[in-house]
């Protein structure tokens, strides 16, 4: 969410409030009720999300780092994703907490993120294709930094018309000087350009999958198929679950701005602000699904995770276990070493006496 915007809902908030206290009942009520859920519930969605994205990241650096993912270019830009994420959780959704009308400050970390969904995807798709397909190239190691810096570009690209509407606004500071221009811009690319290529690509990566499966027929699956499907179906969920959110939000986005100049009752007010906050803490759920849906779609991913949580409690136990004797045998040692020291006093003093 823009920081102009955050500005006009905070704006609604405070007249809301100031309506509230007029001597309507059923109005006053109901703001009340939204109010209330909105400081009690809503407030604190930035920081359970920011909490929930912190565990998701660890969880994703911890697997995707393993020996059996760490090659794999899904897993590069998945990881990469996660680091996004996690920038973004702190630099644009937490401070909202600290400081509620705070605003965003780099909004279009977000829309990198995006751009990196649709690369793991487009590389899904590659990996439906034969080993001597061009697309398969994708596949490659070596290609997955120019990807990332194509991706990067393309994303700078479709974000250009930010500076465009943005100037300083004298009092305000940095703001949107055509708000409708700007809000027009970011729901047709953002909103259903990006979500709609997405699908597009699901619609293509399943049907190559389909054809691969009849012209196959009854042959035994390979463990390297077996592998790819598992990473075709975690970013087929990431991908309905983030089209989900940027429609949600963008669909109360739009109504907000069909409503902001029409006369509108305190009432009716109140339950867009509510929407527009609402929605828009949830939209911050995209940086959080990477490690969750992993884990719930991914049986590859939960064994991997496992096995390396396994393996990092089975060598701390391992390395105390072996400290734990090596001080054993230490003191064992040392214990001899002064029996024998008095041992040798002792004969020492007979001898003399």
């Amino acid at each position: 969410m823009t920081a102009n915007l955050l500005y006009i809902i905070m704006e609604m908030l405070a007249t809301s409030r100031t309506l509230s206290s007029s001597n309507l009942p059923s109005t006053k009520s109901i703001i009340d009720d939204l109010n209330l859920v909105q400081q009690r519930f809503v407030n604190q969605l930035p920081l359970i999300i920011t909490i929930l994205g912190l565990i998701g990241f660890i969880g994703n650096l911890f697997t995707f780092l393993q020996p059996k993912l760490r090659k794999n270019s899904f897993c590069i830009y998945t990881l990469l994703a996660s680091f996004i994420d996690i920038i973004n959780l702190f630099v644009n959704l937490f401070p909202q907490y600290l400081i509620p009308a705070s605003g965003s400050a780099a909004a279009s970390i977000s829309d990198r993120l995006t751009y990196l969904l649709m690369m793991s995807l487009i590389d899904r798709y590659a990996c439906t294709f034969g080993p001597t397909s061009r697309m398969s190239r994708l596949l490659r190691l070596k290609t997955v930094p120019w990807m990332i810096f194509i991706i990067t570009a393309v994303s700078c690209v479709a974000s250009l018309y930010s500076p465009v509407t943005y100037d300083i606004i004298p009092g305000y500071g940095c703001g949107s000087t055509n708000p409708t221009a700007n809000a027009i811009a970011y729901i047709s690319i953002h909103g259903i350009l990006t979500p709609l290529v997405m699908l597009i690509l699901v619609f293509l990566t399943y049907r190559n999958i389909v054809q691969r499966r009849q012209r196959v027929g009854a042959a035994p699956t390979t463990e390297r198929h077996r592998r790819r499907n598992h990473f075709i179906g975690m970013v087929f969920a990431q991908v309905f679950v983030s089209s989900f959110f940027v429609l949600l939000w963008i669909g109360v986005y739009w109504y907000f701005l069909t409503v902001q100049n029409s006369n509108q009752s305190a009432e009716e007010w109140a339950i867009v602000y509510f929407l527009l906050s609402l929605t828009n803490n949830l939209y911050y759920l995209i940086n959080v699904r990477s490690f969750y849906l992993s884990t719930l779609t991914c049986s590859l991913f939960r064994k991997t995770m496992t096995a390396g949580v396994l393996k990092l409690f089975s060598q701390t136990l391992y390395h105390r276990w072996r400290g734990r004797n090596a001080f054993v045998s230490n003191l064992t040692v040392s214990m001899r070493v002064g029996q024998n020291r008095q041992e040798d006093t002792a004969n020492q003093l007979r001898s003399v006496l």
